[in-house]
């Protein structure tokens, strides 16, 4: 169905509005995989917090590894070259599993003040996710919850369908896109501080049964 007629039959004006009732729809079929803590639920899935550009990638890409040192089965994708100030070198992102690289990015100029954001490339990169719905991994890896995804564009899809499935989901999100984010998960997903001992923390709740 054309997006604006969906939009319109559903009564919504955007289409971030629209991915918001995605989520929460398929969430509702999903809470048996969710994590009982106190009074509340929530399902598998958590963002670090950051101040944007590449803080944290690091540190997660460090953690994941060892992770899968330790026998996890870690899917996702991980920022291999973030955005370049100067316009020069491609976005690039990098799948966890083969190490195969993705360009992510247009080549529109160094004075460009376009988006440069190809999304080609990120459907072709998306394709890890997808790929991990069938795999069934202990946890995905996205390397970001951003503008796209906060407009109901960009791996939102890929983030509502992994959710959706149980699949234990670990993402970075910016401060002006933490809102987006709690939105986008219903409430149900968790936030994390950039903190090391925060994250390992986290990952022990969801440490999967075969390794217990």
């Amino acid at each position: 169905m054309h997006v604006k007629r969906l939009l319109n039959k559903l009564g919504m004006r955007s289409r971030t509005e629209a991915a918001v009732w995605v989520v929460e729809n398929e969430l509702n079929s999903v809470v048996n995989f969710g994590i009982l803590q106190g009074n509340s639920m929530h399902v598998p899935a958590a963002a670090v917090i950051h101040s944007g550009a590449g803080e944290g990638d690091a540190l997660l890409e460090a953690i994941l590894t060892e992770c899968q040192q330790q026998g996890w089965r870690v899917r996702g994708l991980v920022t291999q070259q973030g955005k370049d100030p100067q316009g020069i070198l491609p976005m690039q992102l990098r799948d966890l599993n083969t190490g195969k690289v993705f360009s992510i990015s247009q080549e529109l100029g160094r004075n460009a003040q376009g988006c440069t954001l190809d999304m080609g490339g990120l459907v072709e990169a998306g394709q890890v996710l997808r790929n991990a719905l069938n795999e069934q991994p202990d946890l995905v890896f996205i390397n970001r919850f951003g503008y796209g995804e906060a407009q109901g564009r960009g791996l939102s899809q890929e983030f509502t369908q992994l959710i959706s499935a149980g699949i234990p989901v670990l993402t970075l999100v910016s401060e002006k896109y933490l809102e987006s984010w709690q939105a986008f998960s219903a409430g149900l997903a968790q936030t994390l501080p950039l903190e090391r001992a925060a994250i390992i923390g986290w990952l022990t709740r969801i440490e999967p049964a075969h390794l217990i």
